[in-house]
């Protein structure tokens, strides 16, 4: 493991430390684990010491655990020396970001850099967001590009969903929203980003067989 300082963050990656406050209350550090795969946006795996049942009444056991955002006050990352100075090819033509999600619609992360197929790019350490996305320097710019694009095999893909009920979706052409349509309950998705700023902040920018939506 590197020398060099921790990164704490509020989603988790494989390889995080969690430090947990079961109250719900965040206001003290009761449990601490060690993050073994990401689930979803909200439940993630850890192995943890001094744990058990989950009424928490049996600890003294070493175990395999499914935990919840909400129980957690912060992820840990170290700098693990596998994730420092790595660079990466871009395969294709593909923009860098200001954060890491872009909007195609109302541009609410702009673009920092266009970078041509080719082009070497060095990952920031512990650059991968676990949803698709890395941190990326080239030249004096900083910012976020799509895994999809990046020559290493050990970034994260986009996550794969299935809608659980028929919901509304405005396809998105040319850089345009068009008219609701509606994905059917079942439907396989890949999940782009979720907007975090501007007009449509909250909504998910998705693929469906190659074609984009906001739903």
């Amino acid at each position: 493991m590197s020398t060099q300082k921790l990164s704490y963050n509020k989603t988790p990656k494989k390889g995080d430390l969690v430090i947990f406050d079961f109250s719900g209350r965040h206001t003290a550090h009761t449990h601490i684990g060690l993050v073994t795969e990401v689930i979803n946006s909200s439940t993630f795996k850890t192995i943890e010491g001094n744990t058990g049942s989950r009424d928490y009444t049996n600890g003294g056991y070493v175990l395999s655990q499914t935990r919840y955002i909400s129980q957690v006050n912060c992820f840990i990352r170290p700098a693990y020396s596998k994730d420092i100075k790595k660079t990466a090819l871009v395969t294709e033509k593909a923009s860098v970001y200001e954060s890491p999600y872009k909007d195609p619609v109302k541009k609410s992360s702009k673009v920092l850099k266009t970078l041509k197929k080719g082009a070497k790019v060095t990952l920031v350490e512990n650059s991968d967001d676990g949803w698709g996305w890395s941190k990326v320097k080239s030249g004096s710019i900083t910012g976020w590009i799509m895994n999809k694009h990046l020559s290493s095999k050990e970034l994260s893909p986009f996550k794969e969903f299935t809608l659980k009920a028929d919901t509304s979706a405005r396809p998105i052409v040319n850089k345009t929203l068009k008219k609701p349509v509606t994905l059917k309950k079942g439907t396989s998705y890949i999940l782009i980003c979720e907007i975090e700023d501007g007009e449509y902040k909250g909504q998910k920018y998705i693929a469906v067989n190659n074609k984009r939506y906001y739903i």
